[in-house]
């Protein structure tokens, strides 16, 4: 099921630097990156799954990342 929840915003921090900024509604900030393009994967991803940054999060899945 694809939602709209998670969206893209461009902004500019405190040193003047352009920055993206994946937001969903009522709670902020998720993420913020310098690439705008990593920003809409992960904004893409997240509207597809929510769950998107919890996945391959069990301790056999952290261990084996590090392998």
């Amino acid at each position: 099921m694809l939602n709209q929840d998670f969206k893209v915003y461009e902004e500019t921090n405190r040193k003047g630097q352009t920055i993206f900024r994946v937001k969903r509604t009522r709670l902020g900030v998720i993420l913020q990156s310098f690439d705008e393009d990593y920003a809409n994967k992960i904004a893409n991803s997240l509207n597809l799954d929510p769950w998107f940054f919890d996945r391959n999060q069990t301790r056999a899945d952290r261990i084996a990342a590090f392998k």
